[in-house]
């Protein structure tokens, strides 16, 4: 009796092997002629499977991108919601397939099916927000824009280049903007760019109301771009304001010295109100910290060959009709030149020389250097460089430059009597 047992059980357990090998053998063929991509190996993995809907939706995209015909393709990309609507890519191969046939109804429905089985995916919602944009469902779209980039910060710039492109609405896409300072300045970089300076200026705003840390390297343009337009007031601000929004930038912010960094404590930021360097022949421009007049370091410049503008210079916010007075500290070593190098201020627009410090020779220990000036009646901004006049004089030797400064000139209480 007991041997019958066993050999029963013994039966059914090869049974249920064999069951279970002629399942996963047909398994395995279909998802070998599925792999061929091949429509009639691909018929035949479905009817192998039918219950697969992967295999369902691979002969939908097959029937949909390969033979274009949508058609064929739509019952299979139905079957395939039907067996597995909790799948969000075959709503959407749905969706395309209701499209190829002029379903624009039953597209929709698939549309929103697949939202709601995925509502945070950026693929999804990036084909949703199309979808709704070309329908002219721009509530929808921008909403669906608004997943988009909250999730994928990849997505952010085409997002926002393709939101512009079509509703050109600063107000509705700021509104949609994550609350991230990188995203706002992808914006205010596009609309700089398109020359939607007052959209700019109204995103900027928003910007500082996030009350975040904003990285000034990514922002900057902001200030160059506003310096551009010839808006310095508005440059001037939004530098301050960056300033307050971000710890490095703060130790930029001037104070009764007009020069920013004037002692060349800090890194040279190449923008905004800082020191800006563009290499020129003749000279080579650094940063000397066993040099200086005070502080800790200084700016170094190593002279061999012809060259007037030693390529280091800083733009200064000033008022029109105003007198001024620019100084610097200044030591020379073996500075052989028929003219050596000075400290100008011109205006930043026109070139229109103001100031001209005497010119430095020879081997010098640290002394002063100044000039006084008045800005003209327009006169917002004006550059402070290093220059030689005449350029094409040749010039050899090393000249460090330490505590710039630029100030009104207070008057003194006898010449206001």
């Amino acid at each position: 009796m007991a041997t019958t047992h066993r050999t029963l059980g013994l039966a059914a357990c090869i049974g249920l092997l064999a069951i279970y090998g002629w399942f996963a053998a047909r398994s395995f063929q279909a998802a070998r002629l599925a792999s061929s991509l091949d429509v009639v190996a691909l018929e035949r993995a479905v009817a192998l499977e039918p219950r697969d809907a992967a295999y369902q939706d691979l002969l939908c995209r097959y029937l949909l991108f390969d033979k274009q015909d949508a058609g064929a393709a739509l019952p299979r990309c139905q079957r395939a919601t039907e067996l597995n609507p909790y799948q969000s890519a075959y709503w959407l191969d749905l969706a395309l397939a209701y499209y190829s046939t002029g379903a624009e109804r039953e597209q929709e429905q698939a549309i929103l099916k697949a939202t709601l089985v995925d509502p945070t995916t950026p693929d999804v919602a990036w084909n949703a927000a199309n979808f709704f944009l070309a329908q002219g469902k721009v509530a929808e779209a921008l909403h669906q824009f608004a997943v988009v980039m909250r999730s994928d910060p990849d997505m952010v710039r085409p997002s926002l280049n393709l939101c512009w492109r079509t509703l050109h609405n600063v107000s509705a896409i700021e509104a949609i903007l994550p609350p991230d300072p990188d995203a706002y300045l992808q914006f205010i970089r596009l609309l700089t760019t398109n020359n939607q300076w007052e959209g700019a200026h109204q995103v900027w705003s928003a910007l500082l109301l996030l009350n975040q840390e904003i990285d000034y390297r990514q922002a900057l343009f902001y200030v160059d771009g506003l310096l551009q337009q010839r808006d310095v007031a508005r440059a001037q601000q939004a530098w301050d304001q960056l300033a307050s929004h971000s710890a490095t930038l703060s130790r930029y912010r001037r104070t009764d010295n007009l020069v920013v960094d004037g002692s060349f404590k800090e890194a040279i930021l190449n923008a905004g109100f800082d020191w800006r360097y563009s290499a020129q022949p003749g000279s080579a421009v650094s940063v000397d910290n066993t040099e200086f007049h005070s502080g800790r370091q200084s700016l170094l410049i190593s002279y061999n060959g012809a060259g007037g503008d030693a390529g280091i210079s800083q733009y200064v916010a000033v008022k029109p009709n105003t007198q001024y007075s620019i100084s610097a500290w200044a030591k020379s070593q073996k500075l052989d030149s028929a003219n050596g190098p000075s400290i100008s201020v011109r205006d930043a627009y026109d070139g229109k020389p103001y100031a001209l410090t005497q010119e430095t020779l020879d081997t010098t220990a640290w002394h002063h250097l100044e000039s006084s000036f008045q800005t003209g009646p327009e006169t917002e901004l004006v550059t402070i460089l290093i220059t030689r006049d005449p350029a094409n004089t040749h010039v050899k030797g090393k000249f460090w430059v330490d505590d710039v400064s630029l100030q009104p000139t207070v008057p003194s209480l006898q010449s206001q009597d």
